[in-house]
């Protein structure tokens, strides 16, 4: 069910969402993302393939299991969300199709791209849990609750399922986390010569004890 954080409302997206959430994320990401800075190095292939990447993702990944979420804001798309819910699968019929346009999509970032989805998959491993892999709001939109919104909405359904919400980010967004109900339980790192990030961790009510 759509949830409203003042005059934001946090959906589902659909199939028709994806090129806007798409630009939505792009924006957001343009600049100061260590991930994006390691998977492509190079600016200008960065500019060309971290679209191309998160497109893979949506339409692959994230849209057919319901964990690509939008934010929008008198009917337009103000930022959105990637995760994992505890019952996510990448099953081998979807892996399979998806190749060929994550190949495109990676280019030369492959093993760096790989070697990020790795460090989600070891993340408390064994466990059920939700992982936030993406949160991103539309430059213009960004101080006014819109990501605030879309954490709010993922934390209900954390609440509701019992289960904890992993994610990892930069240092500068620690503060924001945890202002937001985060602990930070560690710290990783992507790949062998990655950034070193952090972990954050959501408890529902019920493990807060």
């Amino acid at each position: 069910m759509p949830q409203t954080f003042d005059d934001v409302v946090v959906r589902t997206a659909t199939k028709q969402d994806v090129p806007e959430l798409i630009s939505v994320l792009d924006r957001a990401f343009d600049a100061d993302d260590p991930f994006g800075e390691y998977m492509f190095p190079d600016p200008a292939q960065r500019r060309r393939n971290q679209p191309r990447l998160t497109r893979a993702m949506i339409r692959h990944q994230y849209l057919p299991t319901g964990g690509a979420l939008v934010a929008t804001s008198a009917g337009r798309i103000v930022g959105g969300g990637l995760w994992q819910t505890p019952d996510y699968r990448f099953g081998p019929l979807r892996y399979l199709a998806s190749i060929p346009e994550f190949v495109w999509a990676m280019g030369s970032g492959g093993p760096r791209a790989l070697a990020m989805d790795a460090t989600i998959t070891n993340l408390a491993k064994g466990l059920p849990h939700f992982f936030g892999v993406t949160l991103g709001v539309d430059p213009a939109h960004q101080r006014g609750g819109v990501g605030r919104a879309v954490l709010a909405y993922a934390l209900a359904e954390v609440e509701r399922v019992g289960a904890p919400m992993f994610g990892v980010c930069k240092d500068g967004n620690v503060a924001y986390y945890q202002a937001l109900g985060a602990l930070r339980v560690g710290r990783v790192r992507i790949g062998r010569t990655g950034p070193l990030v952090n972990v954050m961790m959501w408890l529902p009510s019920s493990l807060a004890e």
